[in-house]
């Protein structure tokens, strides 16, 4: 059985058909893995889209130390996209 076979093993023996996916971050967190990879790796398990996902990791107790700061970082880039955007409306 190769590594992401038995990881998705062990994430499903956690959620157990139960709603709450709280145990399989904290188990993927425990792990070591990122919040991105962790995004990434529940999406394939759970068979969700991909903003699903990131919805719930992003979400989670197990991820809420750095909520805020994430949610700055998205926003901030965000801003800087829409400068750029009007920067080159102003151009043209």
């Amino acid at each position: 059985m190769n590594k992401y076979n038995e990881l998705a093993e062990e994430l499903n023996r956690l959620l157990n058909g139960s709603d709450d996916k709280e145990p399989a971050i904290r188990y993927l967190r425990s792990r070591n893995y990122s919040k991105l990879e962790s995004i990434e790796i529940l999406r394939k398990v759970l068979h969700i889209p991909y903003y699903q996902a990131q919805h719930i990791v992003h979400h989670s107790q197990t991820w809420s130390d750095v909520k805020e700061f994430d949610t700055k970082l998205i926003n901030d880039f965000f801003d800087v996209l829409e400068e750029t955007k009007n920067l080159k409306t102003k151009e043209t």
